[in-house]
């Protein structure tokens, strides 16, 4: 703006990241669940149904966790950012 304020599209914010996002070089997709369980999650059978475009933060809904959970938060992480422990434990449910 002229006086040097900031101006915020509602429609843009919060700016969570997109699924597509995770297919680009060295970048991966990590599910985490409140358990502490973390796991590696393909976003290409998501990117295929058409869901590129779509917030990571609408798939959570779509994971399960072995500890019983319906929902893990999902992050995009760099190579160098991966965990170094046991991981896996949680699944692409639809």
């Amino acid at each position: 703006m002229a006086d040097g304020a900031s101006y915020r599209s509602l429609a843009a914010w919060p700016a969570w990241p997109r699924l597509n996002q995770a297919l680009a070089a060295r970048s991966s997709l990590w599910a985490i669940c409140r358990c502490g369980r973390e796991a590696a999650i393909d976003p290409r059978p998501w990117v295929s149904q058409g869901l590129g475009r779509q917030a990571t933060a609408h798939l959570e809904t779509r994971l399960r966790c072995l500890c019983g959970s319906r929902r893990a938060r999902l992050e995009i992480r760099g190579l160098a950012e991966a965990p170094r422990g046991a991981t896996g434990g949680i699944y692409v449910f639809r």
